[in-house]
């Protein structure tokens, strides 16, 4: 039986793993978080819940189009009906209308679903990968060794595949080539309701990237929960402000482009050093003969789904090369 080692447990890495599991491989996912899901994720205190990462997805690709329609049928998805539109300066036109998926009760449902009964080692950051004769040894940063795989699937963001790459300077390069764009996320509830006549914004001017009311997707509390997204410019100007000083800047540039707001009831912001990809692989990086390689969104034009068809792709390599 092929033994496969996966760093990383977000949409890539889960659906490569399910996908070599149901194929008949032996694998096992390390991921640094405490539990799966990378962007596929929901930020929770007490009584208010927010997608701080990925917002919805969509599906264009026949190979996801099945998972899709079991996800439904397991309720772990469900479509969002959400009045989304598209904000330039004083202008709001209604966003194209197509068909936008989130996770319910939340996005991590569905990095629960994905997971499954997959071995998954949490907490556990992966600084080294290298070749020892025929098998594959991983090291992480306590100086444990996972040792054994005859197959390695790097599935986390280019910057951090980089120098898990050594082995194989091909496609390090490539890994190297591909940038990724920070962003923070603003979480706010508010008492009453803000003047924002929508449930989500693409924001094409400004300090924000994305404003969305987490209410308006289903399954969620009915409070006034609000996401926001900041544009990579504006995070990497204030990338190292604190963040309760951040908050207060997401919520003046509010009130400048909305008009006054009511009074918070909580508010928290997280910084995410690789929200986007700034350039993409020309598909996923795998190495037949080491049986290695790398993938993740930034190998398929970014978004949730470009990780899921990835994660497939990269895992019918592996099956590939025996």
């Amino acid at each position: 039986m092929t033994r496969v080692a996966i760093i990383g447990a977000g949409p890539a890495g889960l659906v490569a793993a399910r996908t070599l599991v149901d194929a008949g491989a032996d694998v096992c996912v390390f991921d640094k978080g405490r539990r799966p899901g990378g962007r596929l994720n929901t930020r929770e205190h007490g009584a208010y819940q927010f997608d701080h990462g990925a917002q919805f997805f969509t599906v264009r690709d026949e190979r996801i189009s099945p998972m899709l329609e079991d996800w439904v049928s397991l309720k772990v998805v469900a479509l969002w009906k959400g009045r989304l539109v598209r904000l330039m300066g004083n202008t709001a036109e209604v966003a194209r209308p197509t068909k936008r998926y989130v996770g319910t009760p939340s996005m991590i449902s569905l990095a629960s679903e994905l997971r499954g009964e997959l071995e998954i080692l949490s907490l556990t950051r992966i600084v080294g990968v290298e070749r020892n004769q025929k098998e594959w040894h991983l090291h992480d940063e306590l100086g444990g060794d996972h040792g054994g795989f005859d197959r390695v699937v790097i599935a986390i963001p280019a910057p951090q595949a980089v120098p898990l790459l050594s082995e194989v300077p091909a496609l390090q390069r490539a890994a190297e080539a591909v940038g990724m764009a920070p962003s923070f996320a603003g979480m706010f509830v508010f008492a009453e309701p803000p003047p924002m006549d929508f449930d989500g914004a693409f924001v094409g001017d400004g300090p924000f990237t994305w404003i969305a009311r987490d209410a308006s997707k289903p399954g969620r509390p009915d409070v006034e929960a609000w996401v926001v997204h900041a544009s990579s410019e504006w995070t990497r100007r204030h990338w190292s402000g604190d963040r309760t000083d951040i908050a207060r800047r997401f919520l003046e540039e509010l009130t400048m482009r909305f008009g006054s707001l009511p009074d918070t009831l909580f508010e928290r912001t997280h910084r995410w050093g690789y929200a986007l990809a700034d350039g993409f692989a020309p598909g996923v990086l795998w190495d037949a003969k080491l049986g290695i390689g790398a993938v993740g969104d930034w190998c398929r034009g970014g978004r949730v789904e470009g990780a899921l068809v990835s994660g497939i792709q990269i895992a019918d390599k592996v099956l590939a090369s025996g």
